[in-house]
């Protein structure tokens, strides 16, 4: 390549080797420091946070295209928007997590192979192909089965939400509610079979369901294995959407193993910590349906990951006999039956706001039904929890006031 070298930007907030890898395959490092993202639990507001200062980082840089790289998932589908934004053309570095690696793989921004540095030179140079001529719904559909053959997480559709959205991309939930349950896992993040075959392998188990997109490698189908290698053990945890037909309350479920069923008496708490100080004072009983609200995106604000609700349990020896009904989200590597990004969330007044210690809840698995023995018409009477008027200040201020659904993007509306 002669001329002048490309213009890459790396927007980053943790230092990395990356300017580096760029300026030995060519190209001309701008490396962008962002301040520090908000804190990483509330997976919306710092993902909103990092799209707004890295799209205000870089718009002034006058660069030829941008290197992405983030090690948590927020941050980086944060830099994905500001991409989306600016339009310029952007590589994905391949991030350590496995579930990161696959979408990124399969929405076309990050090449299958190591070579990262250098397809981003060649794009740079190309000025193309563009973070929205690739971003649309086949490589959406890609991503959300990618995904799903890795376990599946809800963060990860909550964040391809928000990129569907600024890419303009329609019908990504209605897309989810379809892929969601007819994409079998195909292997665990960090078995055996994933470490020997990695994201190539799982990718070429989907055969004829992958769409043949065009990357920023070139053709998707081009660099995978011809053939698949053999099947691992399937996954133990699956997920499906269940939901309420008289109340419109809908949640995404990850279940172990075959279950059919979940049913059980609610416990009900509106907050995290309350729900911790439950747990581990013994107000919660094994077959208890944990139910916790005000943790959606408008009651973060900003859809908190309940880390320390999952430790609990794990701790407490509950992990698989307590099941947590919340619209908040799990994080990614829970073992139990979790119900959540329940929508209508509490704050807004959803089911989950007006349900009370013994209420009887049974999810029908197989129908994907939410049942209860509580009349409709009684649960419509009753006052919803009320939370503080207070929802933070300045930035969260905002979006706690305008925030989105959590499968709509939980971004600003």
């Amino acid at each position: 390549m002669s001329g002048a070298r490309q213009r890459i930007g790396i927007p980053f907030l943790e230092p990395s080797g990356h300017p580096d890898a760029i300026y030995e395959a060519g190209g001309e490092p701008v490396p962008l420091r962002l301040p520090p993202a908000l804190p990483g639990e509330y997976v919306a507001l710092a993902r909103e946070w990092v799209a707004d200062v890295a799209q205000i980082s870089c718009a002034p840089a006058n660069l030829d295209a941008l290197l992405v790289a983030a090690g948590e998932p927020a941050e980086l589908y944060g830099l994905v928007l500001a991409a989306l934004r600016l339009n310029l053309p952007t590589v994905a570095a391949p991030p350590p997590d496995a579930r990161l690696r696959a979408a990124l793989a399969a929405l076309g921004l990050a090449p299958l192979g190591p070579d990262f540095a250098e397809t981003a030179v060649a794009v740079a140079h190309r000025g193309e192909p563009r973070p929205l001529d690739l971003i649309e719904n086949f490589a959406l559909a890609n991503a959300v089965r990618a995904g799903c053959s890795l376990g599946g997480d809800p963060e990860t559709f909550v964040h391809l939400a928000a990129v569907a959205r600024e890419s303009g991309a329609a019908g990504f939930s209605q897309m989810l509610r379809v892929l969601v349950p007819e994409t079998a896992p195909v292997a665990e993040p960090g078995s055996a079979w994933f470490d020997e075959h990695g994201v190539e392998g799982v990718l070429v188990h989907l055969g004829d369901a992958l769409h043949d997109i065009r990357t920023v490698a070139g053709r998707l189908r081009e660099a995978l294995p011809a053939e698949p290698p053999a099947a691992p053990a399937p996954p133990g945890q699956r997920l499906l959407f269940v939901e309420g037909r008289a109340s419109g309350t809908a949640g995404l479920c990850r279940v172990p193993g075959p279950r059919r069923e979940v049913s059980g008496e609610c416990r009900v708490l509106y907050s995290e910590r309350s729900a911790v100080r439950a747990v581990e004072g013994g107000a919660v009983k094994p077959g208890a349906l944990l139910v916790v609200g005000g943790c959606g995106p408008r009651g973060g604000p900003g859809l908190p990951r309940l880390d320390l609700l999952s430790r609990a349990l794990r701790a407490g020896g509950f992990e698989e006999s307590v099941v947590v009904i919340t619209d908040g989200l799990p994080p990614g590597d829970v073992r139990g039956t979790w119900v959540s990004l329940v929508s209508p969330e509490a704050v807004k007044g959803g089911v989950i706001g007006r349900l009370r210690d013994g209420d009887d809840l049974r999810f029908d698995l197989v129908e994907g039904r939410i049942r209860t023995s509580v009349e409709v018409d009684e649960l419509e009477s009753r006052q919803p929890h009320k939370f503080s008027a207070s929802r933070g200040s300045g930035y969260a201020a905002r979006y706690a006031r305008t925030a989105l659904p959590a499968l709509e993007g939980a971004g600003f509306g």
